[in-house]
């Protein structure tokens, strides 16, 4: 029987884990230059912890069942709810403000399609205990950074920012009877008469267009997060669109979304303000945002725009024995290369001289060392520069000066 990976899963052979370090390398680079510090929790939760994070219904989108403890439990489908157990428990010990970053592998049970799998691996940055919208503005500077530590600019990418009391205020306006479904239905495109029936009037609802579709001045709700973005030099990314509301019911304040400037692609990353999700998880009023950016889509952006990197040389040295009755040698060389802190290896068969070059220069080592008889008991190896063809003769106990 022929096994493959469940559908919406992946495997990651050598070059989609090079294009996965990639991406997590520039995360950490960010995330640490900011000064935040990096988290984990369990992959497993209890299924209560998400339901109180965010409502009955999110129990149909996880990995959810009973263990053989009979407790309810789910696989992680974010991370939020775990940082605020855990912000939850500490909250008097821990300064303020909390910077934590975490890079999790995630899993939500829903329907694949393009950008979107039953796992990905997932960026989180969040700042606790501080008020005030230059927090907002620190989470998208760092967002910013990591996506150009991958190559992208403001030509490629955007943050689209709102206000959750700026379309929360024209709701109640216009008369709106049920305050999360309409800021659901908005963040999915779908407001439209037919599925606002008992919450707003046909009239209303192309009100609510008109205004959504009118170019909004900063205004008090973002005046200050522009200045401060401007101050962290990551204005230019971004742009006001009142369509985003983060449809989730936890958030309390500025949201924002960061697409692909042609918009082709699902959203890169998500996140805002959520001021009140830590008490609601039994810990003290605490101020709290940040955002989630996921492998999947950024690494197609990447590789539709050329962004990708070359997969890197697996090898710095190879190390061949002229004659079997040089292969201890050669180990030994090794050895002492890999000290020096070089990726090196030798065959473990004997190896024709020309086969060996082939392996090393697909291996793309820089060098080649030749392990003979003869400069053996000179207490010397051959070394071959790889990219000039030059060779030399280097004792053994100077290897560290190559």
């Amino acid at each position: 029987m022929a096994f493959r990976a469940l559908p919406g899963f992946r495997d990651f052979y050598p070059e989609q884990m090079a294009l996965r370090r990639h991406i997590e390398q520039a995360w950490h680079a960010a995330a640490r230059g900011a000064g935040f510090q990096e988290i984990d929790g369990p992959p497993l939760e209890l299924l209560d912890l998400f339901k109180a994070k965010s409502g009955e219904a999110i129990a149909d989108e996880l990995y959810a069942f009973v263990d053989k403890g009979g407790r309810e439990v789910a696989l992680r489908a974010e991370l939020t709810p775990t940082l605020g157990r855990m912000a939850a428990e500490r909250a008097a010990s821990l300064p303020k403000p909390i910077k934590w970053y975490a890079v999790p592998q995630l899993f939500r049970y829903q329907r694949q399609q393009r950008g979107r799998l039953r796992e990905h691996i997932q960026w989180n940055a969040d700042i606790l205990g501080a008020w005030g919208p230059a927090a907002d503005a620190e989470v998208v500077a760092v967002a910013i950074d990591a996506l150009q530590r991958l190559g992208l600019t403001e030509k490629e990418v955007c943050v689209r920012v709102s206000h959750r009391a700026l379309v929360e205020r024209r709701l109640r306006d216009l008369g709106c009877r049920d305050m999360e479904k309409a800021l659901r239905l908005i963040d999915k495109g779908q407001l439209e008469a037919e599925n606002a029936v008992g919450l707003l009037s046909e009239a209303a609802v192309r009100e609510l267009h008109a205004w959504l579709d009118e170019p909004e001045e900063p205004g008090a709700e973002l005046g200050e997060f522009l200045e401060a973005c401007e101050d962290y030099g990551v204005a230019g990314f971004v742009e006001i669109d009142k369509h985003i509301v983060r449809g989730l019911a936890y958030y309390t304040g500025l949201v924002f979304e960061i697409f692909d400037r042609d918009r082709e692609l699902r959203a890169i990353a998500g996140g805002g303000r959520y001021d009140g999700l830590v008490e609601r998880l039994g810990g003290p009023a605490m101020p709290a945002q940040g955002f989630g950016m996921g492998d999947v889509v950024l690494g197609e952006l990447l590789k539709q725009l050329g962004l990708v990197p070359a997969e890197p040389p697996r090898l710095d040295a190879f190390v061949v024995p002229i004659g079997e009755e040089m292969a201890g040698a050669a180990r030994r060389v090794v050895r002492i290369l890999r000290g020096l802190g070089r990726a090196a290896e030798a065959p473990f068969a004997p190896l024709k001289l020309r086969k060996a070059f082939k392996t090393a220069e697909a291996a793309g080592a820089k060098r080649i060392y030749l392990v003979g008889p003869d400069e053996w008991g000179n207490g010397e190896v051959k070394v071959k520069d790889l990219a000039s063809g030059v060779e030399r003769t280097v004792a053994f106990d100077r290897l560290d000066q190559e």
